[in-house]
């Protein structure tokens, strides 16, 4: 008489338990990997517009030093115009950067956050498995 109840023995319900817990963590290894490659590429290019930010200040830090050290010696000439100009540009260059950098980083965890929830699918699964028997053979 077959009342629906799995009677296997433990053991083979173990081993076959764990056979899909370990093909669950490489498919969710896979995942982490594919997720965090995409999340890093998002990452690095923000830096570079980072970098470039620093960089364009710097130099703009230099050419207002430069401004205000030809202000000093000849007040009204145009080099020192000149001088304001590439500052101001040089600066504006940097704010672009920075906010460009800025953007790119809204909203962006560095959580894998599909793997995550993928991972606590898989363990609620077994745990169902485990508790209720396996349906498949």
């Amino acid at each position: 008489m077959n009342d629906g109840i799995d009677r296997r023995a433990f053991g083979s319900l173990v081993n076959e338990a764990l056979e899909k817990f370990a093909s669950l963590i490489r498919l969710d290894l896979r995942l982490l990997e594919a997720e965090m490659k995409s999340k890093s590429s998002i990452i690095v290019s923000s830096s570079a517009c980072g970098i470039a930010a620093v960089a364009l200040f710097v130099l703009a830090s230099f050419a207002m030093v430069q401004f205000l050290i030809l202000v000093m010696i000849h007040l009204g000439i145009s080099a020192i115009v000149a001088c304001l100009a590439v500052g101001i540009v040089l600066f504006g260059g940097g704010l672009l950067s920075l906010h460009l950098a800025k953007r790119a980083l809204v909203g962006l965890t560095i959580t894998p956050i599909e793997t995550v929830n993928q991972v606590r699918s898989d363990i609620a699964a077994l745990k169902q498995g485990i508790r209720y028997g396996t349906t498949q053979r």
